[in-house]
């Protein structure tokens, strides 16, 4: 497998995902020694970047995070050569999220250019680990003891590395019209062998696939999966369709904000105001708020209300709090530490972030995605200023 682009562009994705798509295993609170050992590798994948790091430096961290998860999951794997908890150290190693590069040194000038060239590899080390990594693969793909919630997250990975992302890259970069029949088998046949699989971020993935086609009816698109084998697909669009019925009317929404302000969009009809799902894990959420604040600042004595859901969990309470006081963001946030089971996310079917309602005076919904520039020109357009 060949890489092309760079180490630090591969974190970044990795930094910035605030979607939910593949199902995942459940965080261990066993007291099993291996179990132990295992939660001690996955813990790996969820790291804290150090703060005030340069480029260079951030390229460093990552090489020797990625390094370190790989000899710590071989290390288990070859430690229980026979237990079947092996092959979720296997998984991180295969889907090769946290792939080494073997950065020997970086040149100055990486910092102004980020150019790859001033990147020197130990090639010979990446080759060796990468045909390790292979074979594993094959071990992994043969064998006959992976558990099934390993067997459910490789299947995904397959479907989504080998079908869903050429075809949404093809859809968006090359215009070209993906090919819908094998979209509908990889998708079909996953959903019939994983019925009880958590397929919302799937779902949603493919009707937004189907939007950059062209597609503009997402009930008729929805409505392929109603009846189908997989219960969460089900949900989604059962949820999914209520969430069009209560945007044909104005939207209910109170809470007390995490400061103690009441908050109650009965009392804001008159105004033009946007609801923003957002957390602190969430890089383009966190890119958003200048933009944002700027708004908020230029046209709230016109009319402009903010106020803010957070997805946060409960264990990032206080780094929520001291995110909202850094930036000075003044609106009201709901916070109630339930991450994508927050009450209003649930309601409102929410699969991505950030997500930024904009309703009108009448407290009618006026769009799902009012991002960027769109934001100002949609508030002036409803201000009709």
């Amino acid at each position: 497998m060949k890489f092309r682009f760079s180490l630090l562009a591969a974190f970044a994705v990795w930094a910035a995902v605030a979607v939910q798509a593949a199902p995942s295993a459940a965080v261990s609170t066993s007291t099993d020694p291996v179990d132990i050992e295992l939660a001690a590798v996955v813990a790996l994948t969820r790291p804290t970047q150090p703060a005030g790091l340069s480029k260079s430096e951030q390229y460093l961290w990552f090489d020797s995070l990625c390094q370190k998860l790989g000899n710590e999951a071989f290390a288990f794997i070859e430690k229980h050569p026979t237990d079947p908890r092996r092959w979720q150290a296997a998984l991180i190693l295969q889907q090769r999220r946290f792939q080494p590069r073997f950065v020997k040194s970086i040149g100055a000038g990486y910092n102004d250019t980020g150019d790859e060239k001033a990147v020197v590899l130990d090639e010979a080390a990446a080759a060796a680990w990468e045909q390790r990594v292979a074979g594993l693969e094959k071990s992994l793909r043969s064998a006959t003891d992976v558990p099934n919630e390993v067997g459910e997250q490789l299947g995904f990975a397959d479907m989504w590395g080998g079908v869903l992302m050429p075809a949404y890259r093809a859809a968006l970069e090359e215009k070209k019209t993906p090919d819908w029949v094998k979209i509908d088998a990889a998708i079909q046949a996953f959903l019939t062998r994983w019925p009880r699989s958590d397929t919302t971020g799937l779902i949603a993935f493919y009707v937004s696939l189907k939007k950059a086609s062209g597609v503009t009816d997402e009930v008729a698109v929805l409505q392929a999966f109603a009846d189908g084998p997989n219960q969460s697909a089900r949900d989604y669009v059962a949820a999914r369709l209520r969430f069009f019925e209560l945007s044909k009317k104005p939207l209910e929404m109170a809470f007390t904000a995490i400061d103690g302000r009441e908050v109650d969009l009965l009392k804001l009809r008159g105004k033009v105001v946007l609801i923003d799902f957002w957390a602190t894990w969430c890089g383009p959420c966190i890119q958003e708020v200048p933009n944002v604040k700027e708004v908020f600042a230029k046209y709230r004595d016109k009319g402009f209300e903010v106020i803010s859901i957070s997805l946060d969990s409960e264990k990032d309470r206080q780094k929520f709090i001291d995110l909202v006081a850094k930036e000075n963001v003044s609106w009201p946030q709901f916070f109630d530490g339930k991450g994508w089971k927050n009450r209003y996310a649930v309601e409102y079917t929410i699969t991505g972030i950030p997500a930024m309602f904009l309703i009108d005076q009448s407290g009618l919904l006026v769009t799902t995605n009012a991002r960027g520039p769109k934001l100002e020109s949609e508030v002036k357009r409803l201000l009709k200023l």
